[in-house]
């Protein structure tokens, strides 16, 4: 499957504009047993495979002690198999990131969750590929949510509460474009309870997810008007509550990766949608009472992989559009991250996918999944400097 994949993505990269967005919020853990809230109020380290990069944001320091953690943005420089760290200054980012990338625009928007004495997100964006930032500006908090920021060519959207803001490319002006009580009055079977995500295709049209009860919340707009696209779950899960944790838009593809529980037990989706086409469901992939997503990455193409741990273990499962779940090797210790790479930025000279882990707080250590797809083989290794003290 691993080769198959590889010879789909390297068609893919030929031309074509999409929009890819990654988020990260603040200790890695995600999808708790207790329900859909629990599972997008806790971060989700993300990464993102654009056309000619690679991005990737990973917590760092002693992660769990909020002052001592911070985050990172990462980018793999094409033509080398080696990250760059590329972390906006002058904004303490203990709180957390949330990212997004528009490929129409080749700029990268990030935003610090608050933390500390900080009550909102300031903004920073690059159009040098992490060389140098620009403040911008966006009234109020992010959401604490794996995709709450996205760009696309009609501007940016953003999670701001309980509404959904636009900001028109070449703007400083926000407007809100959709709020959760009329998503929730639009679909009253689906008894939205917050907004998960947000992203925006290439043709511009804004998608927004939400945590809903017995379906997969989907709404999208077009000519101003929002429909209602959720998915109705299979028989055994027609009771859960769910959560969407990722939501990507490229060029002809949309993917999303969703979470649903009920009771104690708890499983992930993954969901595809090509062009303006019916969403297709995976079968579900069940996760453990005690396991926690800890991170996913996305790659041009769409398709998914997912880190997956609990107390005793840790796995790696991939998906691509319209596929089955796959298990990768066992990942190595410690992992805090994933990352698809494009094939000129691979040492393998394909496409193929990194997995990232801290050593000692500030040691970053990146392995690479061989092309076999039979283990995981270090790639490169380098020392963070973190400002330990400057938060407290």
């Amino acid at each position: 499957m691993r080769v198959q994949r590889r010879k789909r993505s390297a068609a893919r990269r030929v031309g074509g504009v999409g929009v890819f967005v990654f988020s990260l919020l603040a200790v890695p853990a995600v999808a708790g047993a207790s329900g859909s809230a629990a599972a997008t109020d806790l971060p989700l380290p993300a990464a993102i495979e654009t056309p000619v990069e690679s991005w990737t944001v990973l917590p760092m320091g002693q992660i769990g002690s909020l002052t001592n953690t911070f985050w990172q943005v990462l980018r793999a420089t094409p033509g080398s198999s080696h990250w760059s760290v590329v972390t906006p200054e002058g904004v303490a980012d203990n709180g957390g990131l949330v990212a997004a990338a528009n490929v129409t625009t080749a700029s990268i928007t990030v935003g610090f969750l608050p933390s500390q004495l900080l009550r909102y997100s300031p903004l920073s964006v690059t159009t040098d590929a992490g060389r140098t930032w620009s403040p911008a500006f966006l009234p109020g908090a992010l959401a604490a949510r794996p995709d709450a920021l996205a760009s696309g060519p009609n501007g940016t959207l953003a999670i701001v509460g309980s509404a959904v803001l636009h900001q028109a490319p070449n703007s400083a002006t926000w407007s809100r474009l959709v709020t959760l009580a009329a998503l929730k009055g639009l679909a009253p079977q689906c008894a939205a309870s917050t907004l998960d995500a947000v992203s925006v295709t290439s043709t511009g049209a804004p998608l927004v997810a939400a945590a809903c009860h017995g379906h997969l919340g989907l709404f999208a707009a077009s000519t101003g008007k929002w429909r209602f696209e959720g998915v109705i779950l299979p028989d055994d899960w027609r009771d859960a509550s769910t959560t969407i944790l990722r939501l990507q838009s490229g060029t002809s593809q949309t993917t999303a990766l969703a979470t649903a529980t009920q009771g104690q037990h708890q499983a992930l989706f993954a969901l595809s949608q090509t062009g303006s086409g019916g969403w297709h469901a995976s079968a579900p992939l069940p996760l453990g009472a005690q396991s926690t997503v800890r991170a996913t990455a996305v790659d041009f193409g769409g398709a998914l992989s997912v880190l997956v741990g609990s107390r005793k273990s840790e796995s790696v499962y991939e998906i691509t559009p319209g596929g089955s779940w796959v298990t990768l090797p066992t990942p190595p210790r410690r992992a805090v991250g994933l990352a698809w790479v494009t094939p000129g930025a691979t040492s393998f000279g394909a496409t193929t996918l990194d997995v990232f882990t801290v050593v000692g707080g500030t040691d970053l250590h990146v392995f690479a999944l061989t092309p076999a797809g039979g283990n995981w083989s270090s790639a490169q290794t380098l020392e963070v400097a973190l400002p330990y003290g400057s938060s407290s």
